[in-house]
């Protein structure tokens, strides 16, 4: 998830929370406003008909119109509740209308001056206040929805402006390649935090630059430099097997060191061809037959396999044409017919199908499916062959990532390298 929307997730749920509750509050405050205004009406209402009613009390009898009415009733005095005002909410039957309708009632008492206790109820209809707290709902839930959207809209804006520099510098460490000479980085900002952030990314990557560099050119040199050591060892093993003298014993202790020096002769050479790989030393392309190069290099492995009777099918449903360099393109080629060989079992099987994009060579094996995430590493071993380097499959991940040739492992029973060529 990115930064903008995982701050973006997290505003947006306490604003809800925080936004809701405010509407709920200001909608309840309204209504009670209302009723308080309600309550005030009622009460001047019940001061002029109390005034009017001690001053002429031919009065003392129950009044209609449209919106108010009221009530009087004669009560005894242990009914009376003097200085006492209760206000509720009740229903009224409309006759005109044929059907109850809300109202807002006050019952309250007084005494006259012949001492008599009477009981006045007030009705005033709420009709409106229905109507209004209808209104005021709507409007709020209107209001609060394009609060939110507002508040989201400008967060999102705010926050998008300001994490500018740091996607521009994200986007610039994703097109950092070590090796690489990496592109100046332009990324202006005024907040001080991103200026450091800025020195401290583009020193640590010129420093990974040159140590990789450092350590690309040691690797090139000391393979380089190995060679001929390497290569005295051999003829002295050989010179020294030719030795009359030496008893069968030392023959083959001489023989165990001609195999060990030929792994590293190997070796050596595998990280030197990487080593040149990465600082691009084939230069030189043309269109490579594929279907040709496998017909040419699959009968040598045929041979030097021969011993484990291993089953070869070759599939063709189509022509596989590329640029690239030659060389590489047989060592990557070379390279997993190889594994496929190596890591395969007595009357095992390889099956190699070409079409016109893709490549796949699938091996038998008697190991489970392999760890995808470290199979293309250097030095990864995840079988025990002896013969095995661990510098195969790195090899041809570095030649298929040069060329931009998808590389993908899958396991349905065998081990398959599938090569897609764009």
């Amino acid at each position: 998830m990115k930064l903008i929307h995982y701050i973006f997730r997290n505003l947006s749920i306490p604003l809800l929370i925080i936004l809701t509750a405010w509407a709920c509050c200001f909608y309840f405050v309204i209504m009670h406003e209302i009723d308080d205004e309600t309550n005030d009406s009622l009460e001047n209402y019940k001061e002029i008909i109390i005034k009017s009613v001690l001053a002429d009390s031919t009065l003392l009898r129950d009044h209609v119109d449209i919106m108010t009415k009221y009530y009087i009733r004669e009560v005894p005095e242990s009914e009376a509740e003097l200085d006492k005002d209760e206000f509720f909410d009740s229903t009224t039957y409309i006759e005109i209308e044929m059907e109850y309708e809300p109202v807002r009632v006050l019952r309250t008492w007084f005494m006259t001056s012949d001492r008599k206790y009477y009981e006045l109820t007030i009705e005033t209809s709420t009709l409106e206040k229905e109507d209004m707290a209808e209104a005021i709902f709507w409007s709020i839930i209107i209001l609060y929805v394009s609060l939110l959207c507002c508040i989201l809209l400008v967060s999102h804006f705010v926050f998008k402006s300001s994490f500018r520099p740091l996607y521009t510098l994200v986007k610039w460490l994703k097109e950092y390649r070590p090796g690489k000479q990496p592109a100046p980085l332009v990324n202006e900002t005024k907040v001080e935090e991103f200026k450091i952030l800025n020195t401290a990314i583009q020193t640590a990557m010129e420093r990974n630059t040159e140590m990789y560099n450092q350590q690309k050119q040691f690797v090139e040199n000391a393979s380089h430099e190995l060679q001929t050591p390497l290569a005295i060892c051999m003829n002295k093993l050989e010179l020294l097997s030719e030795n009359p003298d030496c008893t069968e014993e030392q023959l083959f202790e001489i023989a165990g060191i001609n195999h060990t020096l030929r792994g590293i002769i190997k070796m050596n050479k595998s990280l030197l061809l990487l080593s040149r790989i990465d600082n691009k030393q084939f230069p030189d392309t043309s269109e490579i037959e594929f279907n040709k190069l496998i017909d040419r290099l699959l009968p040598d492995f045929k041979e030097m396999y021969e011993y484990k009777n291993i089953q070869v099918s070759y599939t063709e449903t189509g022509l596989l044409t590329y640029t690239m360099n030659e060389s590489l393109a047989a060592t990557l080629v070379s390279n997993l017919l190889k594994n496929a060989f190596i890591h395969n079992i007595e009357n095992g099987t390889i099956a190699i199908t070409i079409t016109s994009r893709t490549l796949t060579v699938a091996n038998s094996c008697d190991s489970p499916k392999l760890n995808e995430a470290t199979l293309f590493n250097r030095f990864e071993k995840q079988t025990h062959k002896k013969d095995s380097t661990g510098l195969g499959l790195a090899i041809v991940k570095s030649i298929a990532s040069i060329y931009g040739i998808n590389i993908k492992y899958e396991y349905n029973g065998l081990h398959q390298f599938i090569l897609t060529f764009k």
